[in-house]
């Protein structure tokens, strides 16, 4: 009995130590802080249709959560996306396309030239593309 109080109170010892420590900051690219910071309303299949026109890249994997969420933002538009699966267990995959492009996280996009690495809301994918349409 006594153990088992001494457990009880370290790990609520533990807890509110960790409660009590301060939160951390998350630092951003400077892209990402200026992709965040507008609240256009943003056609998804408008967007992905000029990110397909302007030659735009998504580089994934099937199995990846972050692929996921950037694919539900775009929705149904999704399929205009230019997207390269990097795992050759996925549809289509072509992973020596992702090798030499040097892929190391996903989602990875590819736009105008630049790469941005993570999900990009659909305002952030218009500002870093050039998209003025809605």
């Amino acid at each position: 009995m006594k153990n088992a109080l001494r457990y009880l109170l370290f790990g609520l010892g533990v807890g509110l130590a960790i409660a009590l420590v301060p939160r951390l900051p998350v630092l951003q690219s400077p892209e990402m802080v200026m992709a965040q910071g507008t609240s256009q309303t943003i056609s998804p299949q408008g967007l992905a249709n000029h990110l397909k026109k302007i030659n735009a890249k998504m580089y994934g994997a099937y199995w990846c959560p972050a692929c996921m969420k950037q694919k539900e933002l775009l929705g149904s538009a999704f399929k205009s996306i230019n997207y390269i699966e990097c795992d050759a267990r996925g549809t289509n995959g072509q992973p020596e396309l992702c090798k030499q492009a040097n892929i190391r996280a996903y989602p990875t996009w590819e736009i105008n030239g630049k790469r941005y690495e993570g999900v990009y809301p659909l305002e952030g994918l218009a500002q870093l593309s050039g998209y003025q349409g809605r």
